[in-house]
């Protein structure tokens, strides 16, 4: 019983899950024998199952951990394998769940009007071994009565749910599904946005006034009141409200979210930077050994701990990364901590990290001292597409800090690959005061080579002129050549306007009658553009049986997205990062090359 980790996929633990009968099942699905199981359930004393120690609150007061010794944990790390590939969290829940954290949390009430918190009182000790039983039992996992039992049992310490365990986390997710799906429903009534981290609970609005429905402040003492319906939802579950911990903050206030400041943008309070810079500072005037023992002392003092849960490098670093986390890699305060740390303890910051924030710094650099660059494309459809990527890509923590000009010149941006070409020839015959940057489809394999020449996956021409072609997305692999529009997916593609008008994709047409293949339309193309095995975008003459144009033209196209119209405002810019980081690329060796 060694290994914490199962020989089965994802897949087959779900499907194994679901047959699960009886005991035995149970521990074949576990891979652990009759006496194993027995032993740690039945035999062996739970008190000494467990380890037991507090930690303190933020808030005050302590935090009971109970975390299970050796071989019970051993157990629940397996099953909490087992549990992941049959649970899947809904899109507000945001604690112990893959690619989500408390920073994801706070970023969806960023600059809301008003933002609501709600603390759960005692959050693991109140899921009862009982209520977990009942989960188990119920639907969507329908498990017999002894499966529940067992399962349950591996679970609990003293009839609650261990917060320490390795399963407490998932297990304390499937107990709240009820309980986000419903308060998800209230939010969306009230024009609300609403998370969960763990027990943390967040509703924001970005209305005049904060729902009465929800809460509302009472007259003469300012106290927030939750509404009837949502304490009804929140009791109904089985939870218990922290009054103490309600706060409905104004937007004209400090907001927070699970401990980060969402005003204007996502941010951690200046206490916890100027802590960061005293280690620091601490570090490099006392040396580390004198600076761990202050710290110590510090905490123990406030805290009345004993013990010293890990070291004070490991706690320098980690506080280091947070702020990069939040405020972004290419904050200032995040990259001088950074580069302090690196001075003062070179391995706690790997090659890779070092070399990432070099490249930020030398952006902030060319961002300070040179020229804008200027952005050149075959079209004006292009630079509309880039704009909305880069925007969306912002909003959703993918920054690339990078500040561009793009050339807009109606007339210039309609050029075409040839003509772009031989702008990128005649403009590096001169140094450009500003860095010139021509993007180019990758649908022309003659023009592909003659601007995508090394092993950087761009050309420099010199005298600061720069093009390359934009490299296939994943979804496309199979291709050998694409336009821009091929790095939406098809069916964001073939989205309608208002009029029922839409993009076509070549391959939705019959190579030698040009019919649709499913649809009573017909497309007016050339022998050439009918046998082409490329992929291509036909914005143009596509008919229907009453000879009526119902394509959609690209330029209207990259103006839905660009405006957020209706209908065009959900697309996934995911794959947009892979021409920003050439781009990147481009700016860092300008930049070293100019400073």
């Amino acid at each position: 019983m060694g290994t914490t980790s199962l020989s089965l996929t994802e897949e087959k633990l779900k499907e194994s899950f679901y047959q699960l009968k009886t005991r035995k099942d149970v521990e074949k699905l576990l891979e652990i024998n009759s006496y194993q199981l027995t032993y740690h359930l039945y035999i062996y004393p739970l008190v000494e199952a467990y380890t037991t120690f507090e930690v303190p609150k933020k808030s005050g007061g302590f935090r009971l951990i109970s975390a299970p010794k050796t071989s019970l944990k051993i157990i629940q790390h397996k099953l909490n394998q087992v549990l992941k590939s049959v649970y899947k969290p809904t899109s507000s829940t945001h604690g112990f769940t893959t690619d989500r954290s408390i920073i994801t949390n706070a970023k969806q009430h960023l600059r809301q009007k008003y933002v609501l918190n709600i603390d759960l009182k005692d959050f693991f000790p109140s899921i009862n071994f009982g209520r977990i039983r009942g989960i188990f039992l119920s639907f969507p996992y329908n498990c017999t009565e002894e499966v529940a039992t067992v399962l349950s049992q591996i679970c609990c310490y003293d009839n609650q749910l261990p917060q320490g365990a390795p399963t407490s986390p998932i297990v304390s997710n499937m107990i709240c599904a009820k309980l986000d799906s419903q308060l998800q429903q209230l939010a969306k009534k009230y024009q609300c946005i609403y998370t969960r981290y763990a027990d943390d609970i967040t509703f924001s609005t970005s209305k005049q006034s904060f729902p009465s429905h929800l809460a509302w402040f009472s007259g003469e003492s300012d106290k927030i009141v939750l509404g009837s319906h949502l304490e009804k939802v929140i009791e109904d579950n089985g939870f218990i409200i922290n009054d103490l911990k309600v706060r409905l903050q104004r937007k004209d206030e400090h907001q927070e979210v699970t401990g980060i400041t969402v005003n204007e943008k996502l941010n951690v309070k200046q206490k916890y930077i100027r802590q960061v810079r005293a280690m620091l500072h601490s570090w490099k005037k006392d040396g580390l050994e004198n600076a761990e023992a202050k710290f110590w002392e510090n905490f123990n003092e406030k805290h009345h701990l004993h013990t010293i849960p890990t070291s004070f490098r490991d706690i320098i670093r980690g506080k280091i990364e947070f702020i990069g986390a939040v405020r972004g890699d290419g904050d200032r305060i995040y990259l001088k901590y950074l580069t302090w740390l690196r001075k003062l303890a070179p391995d706690l910051v790997n090659d890779k990290k070092w070399n990432d924030v070099v490249a930020q710094n030398l952006l902030l650099e060319q961002q300070r001292i040179l020229p804008l660059p200027m952005i050149w494309c075959e079209g004006k459809t292009d630079i509309k597409h880039l704009k909305s990527a880069l925007e969306w890509l912002s909003k959703n923590g993918t920054n690339y800090k990078l500040e561009l000009e793009f050339k807009e010149d109606l007339n210039q941006q309609t050029q075409g690959s040839n003509e772009l070409l031989k702008m990128c020839k005649q403009f590096s015959k001169a140094r450009q005061i500003q860095p010139i940057i021509a993007i180019f489809d990758r649908d022309e394999s003659g023009i592909i080579k003659n601007v995508h020449a090394d092993s950087n996956g761009f050309k420099n021409w010199g005298n600061g002129v720069y093009s390359f072609a934009i490299p296939i997305p994943k979804h496309r692999s199979d291709k050998d050549g694409v336009c821009i529009e091929l790095y939406y997916k098809d069916t964001e593609i073939q989205r309608k306007d208002k009029n029922g008008r839409r993009l076509f994709l070549s391959s939705e047409f019959n190579t030698t009658s040009d019919r649709h293949n499913s649809l009573n339309l017909f497309a007016h193309r050339s022998k050439s553009e009918r046998e082409s095995k490329q992929l291509k975008i036909i914005d143009d003459s596509v008919f229907d049986m009453d000879h009526i144009n119902v394509a959609l033209s690209k330029d209207n196209f990259a103006n839905y997205i660009l405006e957020d119209t209706e209908n065009f405002n959900d697309f996934d810019f995911e794959e947009f990062q892979r021409i920003f980081m050439i781009i990147r690329k481009i700016l860092i060796d300008h930049t070293e090359n100019n400073i």
